[in-house]
Formats: C-alpha cells, sequence, structure tokens
C-alpha cells in the first residue's frame, strides 16, 4: 500500500479535552527508538510503527508503516488505504500537572511532555484529524488517565476558576502598525485581549510555515545555480576554452563570480591547438612581475601557478 503521512499534533489546536500540546516541549528519543502504532491506545495490539517522524511548523508528522503480515493490521491499513480512517491520537505522559499553563488565549498548553506512542484512531475529536491520551508513566506500569482524572488536572492547574465569566471582556490597547500587522480592524486602538492572542498565535504559525517555504526556495535556488555552473563550464571545456582537468575549480568560480567567470572564460576566444598547449608547457620566461602576470588570461594564470609556484609565491608573498 500507499505510505501515508498523518498530523500528530497541530499545535495551533486544542484535542478534545480542550488544551494544546506546544511540539517544542514533546520528548522524541524514546518514541523514536521505539515507534509503535497501536490500535486505539490498546498496548496489546500493536498495528504497525511510525516512520519520518519531524516537526514541520506547527505539526509534528509521521509515516504510518503497517504490519501487513497481521490479519487485523492489513484490515485497519486497508481502511486508511480508501480513507475511511484518517485520525491519529498522541499518547503522552505530561510528567507532572505544573506543564499544564494557560496560554496567550486563556487556552490550557501542555509545553512539557513525553511520546510513549502515537495510535491509528476512528474518532479524534480534532478539526485536524488529531487527539491525545494521557498517561502516568513509571517504571512498573503505564496508567491512562480518565477524562475525569484529566479534567481534575486542568482545574488543579490553575489558581482560579471561572476566569472572566462575571467580567467584560479584556481590552488591549495596541499601536496603529500592530494593528496592521494583526489584520485587525482599524477603527479603533482597543481590542478584545482573546482576539489579539488568536492573532498572535495565528501569526507565529504562518511564519513557521512561511520560513518552512523560505527554506525550501533557497535549496531549490542553490540547486539551480550548481547545476547552471556545471552547464555553462561543461560548454566551456567542450568549446575547447578551458581544461577539463580544471573542471571543479572552474565550477567553484562560476558559482562564486559568474561575471568575472563570464569575461574571463566564456568570452574569450576559443584556443585552436588546446592538446599542443597540454603537451607543451606554455613559456613563462617574459613573466617577471605581478603586472606580466596580471596580462595573462586566467588558464595561463592557473597554469603559472601550478607550474611556477616559487615564482608565483614570490609575487604574492
Amino acid at each position: 500500500m500507499s505510505r501515508i503521512k498523518f498530523i500528530l499534533n497541530d499545535e495551533t489546536k486544542k484535542n478534545q479535552y480542550g488544551f494544546r500540546v506546544r511540539n517544542s516541549g514533546l520528548q522524541l528519543a524514546r518514541f523514536e527508538s521505539n515507534p509503535v502504532m497501536l490500535d486505539s491506545h490498546n498496548t496489546k495490539k500493536v498495528i504497525g510503527r511510525w516512520e519520518e517522524i519531524q516537526i514541520e511548523g506547527h505539526l509534528l508528522t509521521a509515516v504510518a508503516v503497517f504490519d501487513m503480515d497481521d490479519p487485523e493490521s492489513a484490515i485497519i491499513a486497508g481502511k486508511v488505504e480508501r480513507e475511511f480512517i484518517k485520525g491519529a491520537s498522541l499518547g503522552l505522559d505530561p510528567y507532572t500537572m505544573n506543564n499544564f499553563v494557560q496560554g496567550f488565549d486563556d487556552t490550557y498548553d501542555l509545553v512539557e511532555s513525553e511520546i510513549l506512542e502515537a495510535s491509528i484512531v476512528s474518532i479524534p475529536n480534532n478539526a485536524n484529524a488529531i487527539s491525545v491520551k494521557l498517561f502516568a508513566n513509571t517504571e512498573d506500569s503505564i496508567k491512562e488517565f480518565t477524562e475525569q482524572e484529566v479534567s481534575a488536572i486542568l482545574l488543579m492547574a490553575s489558581d482560579f476558576k471561572n476566569f472572566n465569566f462575571h467580567n467584560p471582556m479584556k481590552k488591549i490597547t495596541l499601536t496603529l502598525s500592530a494593528i496592521s500587522a494583526l489584520g485587525l480592524p482599524g477603527n479603533t486602538l482597543e481590542h478584545d485581549e482573546n482576539l489579539v492572542n488568536e492573532k498572535i498565535v495565528k501569526l507565529h504559525a504562518d511564519l513557521e510555515t512561511a520560513n518552512t517555504k523560505i527554506k525550501g526556495f533557497e535549496e531549490l535556488e542553490a540547486d539551480k545555480k550548481a547545476k547552471l555552473s556545471a552547464t555553462t563550464v561543461d560548454a566551456d571545456i567542450k568549446a575547447g576554452k578551458i581544461d577539463a582537468t580544471k573542471k571543479e575549480d572552474y565550477i567553484k568560480l562560476h558559482a562564486q563570480f559568474p561575471d568575472l567567470y563570464k569575461s574571463t572564460v566564456t568570452d574569450a576566444p576559443v584556443k585552436t591547438n588546446l592538446s599542443a598547449h597540454v603537451n607543451n608547457p606554455a613559456d613563462f620566461s617574459a613573466v617577471k612581475s605581478v603586472d606580466d602576470f596580471e596580462k595573462l588570461d586566467l588558464s595561463a594564470q592557473l597554469e603559472f601557478k601550478d607550474t611556477q609556484p616559487e615564482a608565483y609565491k614570490a609575487f604574492f608573498k
């Protein structure tokens, strides 16, 4: 079957318990060493493994690899392949309730946790097809928290209850530039605090996505430049303008100084007897100074450097 990538976590989305999981606080070492894929968090039903586990902007993703020799696993794999099942769920150890903190928009964030496993689930309860299960992990056993226990943990993580239940919404006064950057209405400088924080979270996520794209564009541009340099040098070698034994040096020259390369190599006249030039070293007896050296074309300069090392060092010491 085809390799299918799942979203294991979207740190901009709340899960079924009402909190987000920060990717920056995920401990991946144990999971990467034993990347088990379970059926709905059932530790007795290992249906495959996860590969290509990586953080991509605000997403944690992985590719599902099913155990096709297991009949139950093969059935689930078929449902995934046919898109009847699309959900995944992380099994996390939050270590301590102190790792639940209220974010900018007063939604709880789990700021540090360890991934124990990731499961294929039928109903993930999240807009991006993800959910979580919390476990208390000890040396002896792993205990799954119930929904009631998770709710109690979240209540205990805060020093206050019913936050802003009887109070009017908080307002924040922003500058015009901040309002413009966040895409808020410009008819007032005061805006709802929760809305501002939502905009900040989205802006951060958009920035991560943009940075990923920029990196990809930069790598693509570098690949294009490298190919152009190699193609240009190959053409000049074929035209007899440069020595093929110096190909790598010329490729580096073109990549760093394309204009210099063009003026000294591509635009230079073709050497009509390159083989004779290679078999019979050039006569450099007239080269007595740096000025004489500078009058040579680039190929002759390289040959002078290789064949007259002591004289070359004397010119540039």
